[in-house]
């Protein structure tokens, strides 16, 4: 931190940072109970970086800098503002320093109390509020809060200081009055956005971090809003917690609240990084001061940002009469800084992380590196990850009642249109018909739930990311959410159709269609969940699924085409088509036992269904080879929709 005093053109030999107690003040405020809880992750610990640079790769743009040489620190009690034009980088720096790198590049270092931490300890030791508020939207306040607790605090807390952790973070945070609200979403109405902000930042602090960053924490608040938040952020760091925040325009009266800043140009350098107050000050040096009383905050913007080159065409008159800070200051004010002052800072950031050292505190969290990244056991996080998301999806009718409702009234149309079918020859092709229609909409019924997949891939990357469950739970735990509702759905739908169309009426008949449909039910899910996990958005998962679909249904055995009629090129979709496999066992068990009567003027008559069958392409003795073929391809694509999973969490949802 820069201090008044000696001008800061000067080269300054007083310490940045003063070691020793933390104010009174801040001792107060941390014992009194507001938020800190030393016992997993004690407050106080210092995050310094230094010549952190950043640039993406030749496919991304042939080796572009985002980021060059970026260094600067935070220490617990601290709030670090990160300042910065469109497009400088800020979210990128966040990023970096929360260990979360995009593909590109990093260089240079950063440190927590003077040591390396990995990517592991490090979730446990902090907390990464994302600028998107990624909840569900059917969860009350309490519930999106108490869930986060069990997921993020140790087996070791007793319930009852779990709730009470998660009542005193909802307190410290405003929200407690809201605390029994919908968090709501697009589809449902619930909390004010700042409130919502709220609740993220307290599904985050659960964990008792002694680092949080945030980005851009009051994007779509409003000015009062903004403030009241950035009050609380700063509530939390004189708790003792490191909080570090890109923030893009904030007012002047947010300003005030920052402890230290780091300003970036529109080239991703930086312009200055040291106290809030001294900032103002280094640029006066350089002669750069506003002609009107103005904002800090947009004072430094101007400062440090490039207007278009269509308004540098006029001698500057039109930075004149804007009152603009200067023309293509950034480069310069960079310059000015690293001539200045960034020895110094880095000759601070040595100072603190050898202090750090020496005082026996260099890799901070230890204990905490030797242990699981996550604080509960697999079996826990399916638990908790598939009781949340059952209750999210209970409360939403869309998921639930539309999807019943939509099986019951295809289930009553081709019922009735397939109404008490007899044993003539007409009933023949119309027995192959129905099952075939049974089979083509128990296929499609789980599109219906394919913009629910793609929705809450983003949740599950914040969630994972930040340290919640790991990626198996989530998968196991999803598939527990989905599946159930869609059993119930598929049995009243199986139901509805055998009796109204009057298929066989024996037990034994009626399970095996029910379960060759719930085999294709669970293919059809298990291949929507793969597709959502591969495809970039919604709008290729919407043409990959269906396209799928289609194609696996052209080997249908003698209802669309005969499947040696069938084009060479295609004749493979019958070795790995589900619907073919469930459509063979549904006319295999329907077929095998029933006689058929024929007419006296009919010239050609089918009398024995299982020979009907054959003719088709579907013998008796392949109906277990057909179920086990339908049960192995629900394995194999629920296998590969882990393997897609795992691979959408490493490269970060993109």
């Amino acid at each position: 931190m820069f201090h008044r005093g000696p001008r800061v053109d000067e080269e300054s030999t007083q310490p940045l940072l003063r070691h020793g107690d933390p104010p009174a003040s801040v001792r107060t405020v941390a014992s009194a109970g507001a938020y800190a809880e030393p016992k997993e992750a004690p407050p106080g610990l210092t995050l310094t970086f230094k010549d952190v640079t950043y640039a993406l790769g030749a496919e991304a743009g042939a080796g572009k800098e985002i980021l060059r040489g970026v260094s600067g620190f935070v220490r617990g009690g601290e709030m670090l503002a990160i300042l910065g034009p469109s497009g400088a980088g800020k979210s990128t720096l966040l990023d970096i320093l929360a260990q979360r790198p995009g593909r590109g590049t990093v260089g240079g270092e950063v440190l927590v109390n003077g040591g390396a931490v990995g990517p592991d300890a490090f979730r446990r030791l902090s907390a990464y509020v994302q600028q998107e508020d990624l909840l569900r939207g059917y969860l009350t306040v309490r519930e999106s809060v108490s869930f986060a607790a069990q997921l993020r605090t140790p087996p070791s807390l007793a319930a009852a200081e779990l709730r009470a952790r998660t009542g005193r973070i909802m307190r410290l945070l405003g929200i407690d009055g809201v605390q029994d609200a919908r968090v709501g979403s697009a589809a449902v109405r619930g909390i004010s956005g700042g409130e919502r902000k709220r609740c993220a930042i307290a599904m985050e602090l659960v964990a008792s971090p002694a680092l949080i960053f945030l980005d851009e924490p009051t994007t779509g608040l409003d000015a009062f809003t903004a403030l009241h938040l950035l009050t609380i952020l700063k509530d939390l760091a004189l708790a003792g917690v490191a909080v570090v925040f890109s923030i893009h325009q904030p007012r002047s009266s947010a300003f005030q609240l920052f402890d230290q800043i780091l300003l970036l140009n529109d080239r991703g350098e930086e312009a200055y990084f040291g106290h809030a107050r001294d900032a103002m000050p280094f640029l006066a040096s350089l002669g750069v001061t506003p002609s009107l009383p103005e904002n800090p905050a947009d004072f430094l913007l101007d400062a440090v940002a490039a207007p278009p080159a269509e308004e540098m065409m006029d001698g500057g008159e039109w930075l004149r009469r804007h009152h603009v800070a200067c023309a293509c200051g950034g480069p310069n004010v960079a310059a000015a800084f690293r001539g200045r002052l960034l020895v110094g800072v880095e000759r601070e950031i040595d100072a603190v992380n050898d202090a750090l050292a020496g005082a026996g505190t260099q890799g901070a969290g230890e204990a905490v590196a030797a242990a699981s990244p996550y604080f509960r056991s697999v079996w826990t996080q399916i638990r908790v990850v598939a009781l949340r998301a059952v209750i999210n999806k209970l409360r939403d009718p869309i998921a639930t009642f539309a999807a019943v409702v939509a099986a019951v009234f295809f289930a009553l149309v081709i019922g009735s249109v397939y109404f008490r079918l007899g044993l003539d020859q007409p009933s023949v092709r119309n027995r192959m018909g129905v099952l075939f229609f049974v089979a083509m909409n128990t296929t499609f019924s789980s599109l219906g739930g394919l913009s629910l997949l793609m929705a809450e891939r983003a949740i599950f990357i914040r969630e994972h990311r930040n340290g919640m469950y790991r990626a198996v739970a989530y998968f196991i735990g999803k598939i527990l959410q989905d599946v159930p509702i869609s059993v119930v759905a598929n049995f009243m739908f199986d139901t509805i159709v055998y009796f109204m169309v009057g298929l066989q009426p024996r037990a034994d008949k009626f399970f095996l269609f029910y379960l060759v449909c719930t085999l294709i039910m669970l293919n059809s899910y298990a291949l929507c969940l793969l597709v959502s996990n591969l495809s970039r958005d919604m709008q290729v998962a919407n043409v990959v699924a269906p396209l799928v679909f289609v194609l696996y249904l052209l080997p249908s055995g003698g209802v669309l085409m005969s499947v040696d009629s069938l084009p060479l090129v295609w004749r493979w979709i019958k070795y790995v088509s589900f619907v073919r496999y469930g459509l063979e066992a549904l006319v295999i068990n329907e077929f095998d036992g029933l006689t058929f009567t024929c007419a006296a003027n009919e010239t050609y008559c089918v009398r024995d269904g299982k020979t009907y069958a054959e003719l088709q392409g579907f013998h008796a003795r392949d109906f277990w080879r057909a179920i086990a073929a339908s049960a192995g391809s629900v394995g194999v694509y629920l296998l590969l929709a882990y393997a897609a999973l795992v691979l959408l969490r490493a490269r970060g949802g993109a």
